[in-house]
């Protein structure tokens, strides 16, 4: 993620929690939680960015054979998009036919001017659950108050330190995602990770009362749902922002 370098002087300004924006400076942020990093940036055509691209807010690709003497480690996730509410609310969502079902929405994010374009870049470090023929959907699912104009995705690799002289030199670090993720894990086995408390700002938000089943699926039934409400699990520690440097 070197190449964000070229951004640190950008200013964008960021939405979403008012402890972790209000009297902060407007230069690029990089948010850390649950393992995941994202940052948000101005409309760009970076090639860094996407190996995937799809003009829609969801896109389809198969995990090929690793290169040689590389492994895989993560997966990168981005979107673009206009915003039309300080109260918007969405969610990047990675499946795959292999079990992996992880739903994520930032604490913060970047609230790009009227008639301009914004863009969300992530990092998933969640290259030990991926697989040479797994099927991977993502998907940015929209709520209220923002439009997708395009999502895109890429793997992320790294040298393959099993080799002992590599290991020696480079250490052996495997990357996961962050913690103890199991409050966050639904019945249906997905992970449901987020921090806002929708369900007590519906009306705010504008959102449908059945806005958490469109999210996850019919197969999570009225007991679960109350749960969420109750113990407000999804509010719990606490995401760390810095500047990029």
């Amino acid at each position: 993620m070197k190449w964000l370098k070229e951004y640190q002087d950008h200013e964008v300004c960021l939405i979403g929690n008012n402890e972790l924006t209000i009297g902060r400076s407007c230069r690029i942020q990089m948010l850390c939680e649950f393992g995941i990093m994202s940052t948000s940036l101005p409309d760009t055509k970076d090639p860094n960015m996407t190996q995937h691209i799809s003009e829609s807010s969801s896109l389809y690709f198969d995990v090929p054979q690793y290169p040689k003497s590389r492994r895989l480690t993560g997966l990168n996730v981005t979107f673009k998009y206009t915003i039309s509410s300080d109260n918007s609310v969405w969610f990047a969502r990675i499946s795959t036919n292999n079990g992996v079902d992880l739903m994520y929405n930032p604490t913060v994010f970047g609230k790009p001017g009227f008639g301009e374009v914004g863009v969300w870049f992530s990092y998933w470090p969640i290259g030990n659950k991926l697989h040479s023929g797994d099927k991977i959907t993502v998907s940015i699912i929209v709520m209220s108050g923002l439009e997708v104009i395009e999502c895109g995705a890429s793997l992320v690799y790294t040298y393959d330190v099993s080799n002992s002289t590599l290991e020696s030199n480079m250490g052996r670090h495997e990357e996961t995602l962050g913690g103890d993720l199991s409050r966050f894990k639904l019945s249906t086995g997905a992970y449901y990770l987020c921090r806002h408390d929708f369900f007590k700002f519906m009306e705010v938000n504008s959102l449908a009362p059945d806005w958490f089943r469109v999210l996850v699926g019919d197969t999570v039934d009225e007991t679960e749902l109350q749960g969420w409400k109750i113990s407000g699990r999804p509010t719990q520690a606490n995401p760390s922002i810095t500047e990029l440097y």
